[in-house]
């Protein structure tokens, strides 16, 4: 009886599913996979090739010329010195600054170009920041007793993203390689949008001010600033120390990155924290429930009229709630990641010539891989050859390197996007088995920039014509040529003197921790506390099992007295452990000194 009952018990669960599978299956006509990448190429005013969707983002995001557009009575959009817009509101007892831009040379150009328009110099009553990214031209638009607003956890983001952290240069690496900052600025090669960055980005000078007063993550905050009532909402889009701000008064409602024009980039290339698609909805239904008649992102053009915003911040809404539900549909259905990038599908209307920034299947991969993870359907990824043992079984097969060699020249030859994309496969297999010519390097070239010139997406063409110029020997950095990306990474993530001044002590000596290498420390131990004199700071430090372990509860070990600048010096390899403690020079050779 027991086993009848549970049987029959499965029996909806089974027709459910059942039911699924056969609603998903898809026509040809409904194949929406590889959407982004187009047949037809324009050029652009700078000489780079691409498709027409790419081309149109400046006037799109209404972003073409650099411009001070006056939204309603005392409210302004600043534009054109970038994808971040800055939006100033005039309020009885100054003016209000939302983000302060890329650096502090652009703040220069704006705030003047602002005074023009309004026909006088202002005084800055408060800088509030949306989230982490637009805010280094600060000082520029700081005057005597101007107040400073942020959320509680952007210093910490900033750090992440540029500061003592082992990640940075990878951080710094992979946005030089989405954004084309090391592209040339003419030629089939260059950027053709306002969605790539100039080296600037990396190289500009900050002004950046941390904020006087910080929202409380998650609430819902009122503040008077400058005479003018301002809402605080959370607004988690694409780094969690986002915010929206809701001028009642005036019925602006001025946002991060929700806007229609282009689909929200829910998973960027460079790689990022988890964008929960479902939480943008909650941030767009929250925006949704005040009463806007006038929407201005810091990207993209701006909504005027209730139906203009409503229809601007829906569309951000929906677009994300369908892809996060169609990807638990598929994976309901038994599909895994790529499966589904494959599969889904979103009305054309929200999806052609929208993705401008990224791709629909990285973000459906994305989802996916949050919820399940790496793992889909095909048993052979469990253990699978190593990537070097993978190719060189692979080209044995295909009858060896000169002869996968003439195969990717001969499908680049094609011409046809798929050929493009095989001739691509086959270049990074002689890639991964270290067996690439002249000739692999050439044709690896050319199949990443055609791909590159065919996508509408921003994210995938700044990947594909970095792949380009690395691979023909042109991307440089400096007065250094850049032949492989780590390369790269170890230049821009280098620590230094001033980093390490400027970082906190607890970053500093947290650092350690990713220094050590694991294969040098097997077998070694040892403890020890630091007792740092300048800061009143003590810790406790065991190398154990291959870590460093790092607490604030004393061990059995010595106590060594030192200042951060003392700890700073050891980080640099200006000086050892050992000068600290004979025993401790086991920790030098756990770091491979």
């Amino acid at each position: 009886m027991k086993t009848n009952a549970s049987l029959t018990s499965i029996k909806p669960l089974t027709i459910t599913i059942m039911s699924l599978a056969l609603a998903g299956t898809v026509s040809a006509s409904q194949n929406q996979y590889g959407m982004s990448l187009h047949h037809e190429l324009v050029t652009t005013h700078n000489g780079a090739i691409t498709t027409q969707p790419q081309a149109a983002v400046n006037a799109e995001w209404d972003v073409a010329a650099k411009q001070v557009t006056q939204i309603t009575d005392g409210v302004y959009r600043i534009a054109g010195w970038g994808i971040g817009n800055i939006i100033a509101l005039e309020g009885p007892e100054g003016w209000i600054i939302v983000d302060t831009g890329d650096n502090t040379e652009y703040a220069t150009q704006q705030r003047k170009a602002l005074e023009k328009e309004v026909g006088h110099e202002i005084t800055v009553a408060g800088i509030l920041y949306t989230h982490s990214h637009y805010v280094h031209g600060s000082t520029v638009w700081l005057d005597d007793n101007t107040l400073v607003f942020g959320h509680e956890d952007l210093m910490d983001n900033l750090q992440a993203d540029a500061g003592v952290n082992v990640l940075s240069g990878n951080f710094s690496t992979r946005a030089a390689i989405q954004f084309g900052m090391l592209h040339p600025e003419q030629g089939e090669d260059a950027f053709p949008s306002m969605l790539g960055f100039s080296i600037n980005k990396l190289t500009g000078d900050s002004g950046f001010i941390a904020p006087d007063i910080t929202f409380q993550n998650g609430m819902v905050e009122t503040h008077s600033i400058a005479g003018l009532t301002v809402e605080v909402l959370p607004s988690q889009t694409d780094v969690l120390d986002s915010v929206a701000f809701y001028f009642p008064h005036q019925k602006v409602l001025v946002t991060n990155a929700i806007n229609q024009g282009s689909l929200f980039n829910l998973y960027t290339l460079r790689g990022d924290i988890y964008r929960d698609p479902m939480r943008l909805v909650q941030a767009a239904d929250l925006a949704l429930t005040r009463d806007i008649e006038f929407h201005v992102d810091i990207h993209g053009a701006a909504n005027i009229g209730k139906d203009s915003a409503r229809e601007a911040i829906t569309y951000f809404r929906d677009t994300m709630q369908l892809i996060h539900d169609q990807t638990y549909r598929g994976i309901a259905m038994g599909k895994d990641a790529q499966d589904i990038a494959e599969w889904i599908y979103m009305p054309k209307n929200l999806r052609a010539n929208n993705e401008t920034y990224g791709q629909v299947e990285s973000y459906a991969k994305q989802v996916y891989n949050a919820r399940i993870g790496w793992m889909g359907w095909d048993v052979y990824d469990i253990n699978p050859l190593t990537k070097q043992q993978q190719a060189k079984r692979t080209i044995e097969a295909m009858g060896g390197v000169d002869k996968v060699t003439s195969m990717a020249q001969t499908a680049l030859e094609k011409g046809d996007l798929a050929s493009i994309q095989w001739s691509l496969f086959l270049t990074s297999q002689l890639q991964n088995l270290n067996a690439m010519s002249d000739q692999a390097k050439q044709i690896r070239a050319n199949s990443a920039r055609k791909l590159g010139q065919h996508t509408t997406s921003a994210n995938a063409r700044g990947f594909y014509i970095s792949e380009a110029i690395l691979h023909e020997g042109s991307m440089t950095f400096g007065n250094e040529t850049i032949t492989h990306y780590q390369q790269l990474s170890n230049i821009l993530g280098a620590l230094d003197a001033h980093k390490l001044a400027h970082s906190t002590l607890e970053d500093n000596v947290q650092y350690l921790r990713f220094m050590i290498d694991s294969r040098l420390a097997e077998n070694k131990q040892v403890q020890f506390n630091l007792r740092f004199t300048d800061k009143k700071v003590n810790y406790a430090l065991e190398l154990r099992n291959g870590v460093i372990a790092i607490t604030d509860n004393p061990n059995s070990g010595k106590t060594i007295e030192l200042t951060k600048t003392d700890w700073d010096k050891i980080i640099l390899g200006k000086s050892n452990f050992a000068t600290l403690d004979e025993e401790l020079k086991l920790l030098d050779h756990a770091i491979g000194r």
